[in-house]
């Protein structure tokens, strides 16, 4: 029988244990690109938008996306964030047509 450790996993389970579904928990690139996809096909969405969903680094995903073809459209907005302070040149990013089904 295994007990707890101090941060509640037992000694057989690993902190960094790999998922072989993507789930809004995988951090991996692959799962967040696939987030990113997903969060796209419904409206553009900020940087801000994108981190508040989970993705930790909104331009490097978009640029993997870009190389990998996708055709995503990169606007520069005023945006609020989420303290209330004002930003220019925040990043928009929507799909372009072909790349919603």
């Amino acid at each position: 029988m295994t007990t707890p450790n101090e941060k509640g996993r037992s000694s057989c389970q690993s902190a960094t244990q790999k998922t072989t579904t993507v789930n809004d928990r995988d951090m991996s690139s692959e799962a967040q690109r696939k987030r990113v996809l997903e969060h796209l096909r419904s409206s553009p969405k900020t940087t801000y938008n994108l981190r508040a969903l989970g993705i930790s680094h909104p331009a490097a995903r978009v640029r993997e996306l870009l190389a990998l073809g996708y055709r995503i459209l990169v606007e520069r907005i005023t945006a609020v964030d989420s303290d209330g302070f004002i930003h220019h040149g925040v990043a928009r990013y929507s799909l372009r047509s072909g790349d919603h089904e």
